[in-house]
């Protein structure tokens, strides 16, 4: 297992350039990431796990969310607070660099989200648990897992097989890619981890940890633009598809017996 801190530090400047391009997919999925929480909260204080350059807290801003982003990679905390002037107050107290076992913020929150971290936790359960821990009674938190046996990771081994190179970076990239869905796999060891591979196997340990499921979102991250286009108006079976198909599942949890396990919208 790699130093989580240096992964990110080796790395961000690339994820950093790819999130905020234009039409990325990683732009898409945190305006609809925020359409999904606005389907079951209307604002409260909000924390986002992970937070990158910032888009989700940015997305739920102009919602009415008080938000904080905290993230492992220094250079993209910057941006963030770069991005947010103008548009929020005290940037730089609401966007701050953490580390793998603390956040410097106090408090609890209605919101947490933790889109794209999972697959980098090496023990999500023991994660999660600590996540929940920040919540106030009858909160939400929304997390995404990553698919290895998706559609995007079927299309994109494919296209790394014809692209054959008889080198050890094409050959570790292929082993990634097959394992976590991840063409630079993570920063965990995946043979001892215990993470969720699945949207079931997320959905599954929520409940086990006591939380009901509000809503859900799947997506493909397929270069064919129609499968991704209206993922919230999708039919039983396209969500099904989805579901098992799609390379990056979102799940909405709420803490509290009072939750509803309905997912009439956004769900199933």
């Amino acid at each position: 297992m790699s130093d989580p801190v240096q992964f990110w530090k080796d790395c961000s400047a690339e994820f950093a350039s790819s999130a905020r391009a234009p039409n990325s997919f990683f732009v898409r999925r945190a305006a609809l990431v925020a359409e999904l929480v606005s389907r079951h909260l209307s604002s409260g204080r909000m924390l986002d796990i992970g937070c990158g350059t910032g888009q989700l807290c940015l997305e739920l801003a102009s919602r009415g969310f008080d938000v904080h982003g905290a993230d492992l990679s220094s250079l993209q905390i910057e941006i963030a607070i770069q991005a947010a002037r103008g548009m929020l107050d005290s940037p730089e107290e609401r966007f701050q660099v953490c580390t793998p076992d603390s956040l410097p913020f106090e408090g609890a929150f209605d919101l947490i989200a933790a889109i794209g971290v999972l697959p980098y936790v090496q023990d999500q359960p023991a994660f999660i648990q600590r996540t929940l821990s920040l919540l106030k009674p009858n909160g939400m938190f929304v997390a995404s897992c990553t698919n290895p046996a998706s559609l995007f990771t079927l299309v994109t081994v494919t296209r790394h097989i014809l692209s054959f190179r008889p080198k050890r970076a094409w050959v570790s990239t292929l082993r990634n890619l097959v394992r976590t869905g991840l063409s630079r796999g993570s920063c965990v060891d995946v043979r001892a981890a215990r993470q969720c591979r699945s949207a079931s196997a997320l959905d599954e340990l929520c409940r086990q940890l006591g939380l009901t499921i509000e809503g859900e979102l799947d997506l493909y991250n397929v270069d064919w633009g129609f499968l991704d286009e209206f993922p919230f108006e999708r039919r039983r079976f396209g969500r099904l598809l989805s579901r098992h198909f799609g390379w990056s599942h979102i799940g909405a949890y709420r803490v509290g017996s009072g939750a509803s396990q309905s997912r009439a919208s956004g769900g199933r």
